[in-house]
């Protein structure tokens, strides 16, 4: 195994590992902390990124259009009137779900928000 080993809950990965892991998942995920700040993103491409959102605030990279409900979203989740949302849109003609959940420490303090997003339209085979 390449390099240090990271300490998980339950394993223990390399970096290289971990970012080959997250390569490899066929989902949109992004994670963004809890000053609402970009803070990853992953390869796969359902939605346009570019690395001009790192350490931007999230808010930045929406459209006027659609700020005042992300806003909403991640004031709920942050002060915990709700954990987890779950939505159907569509991009390119297909569907995709959209499932935002709140990041909590073992105590419950708000670490962020983790987005993944499928197409809803792949079955698992």
């Amino acid at each position: 195994m390449a390099g240090d080993l990271i300490d998980l809950p339950f394993g223990r990965l390399s970096l290289e590992q971990l970012v080959g892991a997250f390569a490899a998942m066929p989902a949109d995920i992004t994670f963004v902390d809890a000053e609402d700040v970009v803070r990853y993103y992953s390869e796969y491409r359902i939605f346009s990124r570019t690395p001009e959102c790192l350490n931007r605030g999230v808010l930045e990279c929406h459209s006027p259009s659609t700020r005042t409900g992300v806003a909403r979203l991640i004031a709920e989740l942050r002060d915990g009137w709700r954990d987890e949302a779950v939505f159907l849109t569509e991009k390119d003609g297909r569907p995709v779900q959209t499932r935002y959940a709140a990041v909590r420490d073992s105590e419950g303090a708000y670490l962020g928000c983790l987005e993944i997003a499928l197409w809803a339209d792949e079955g698992a085979g």
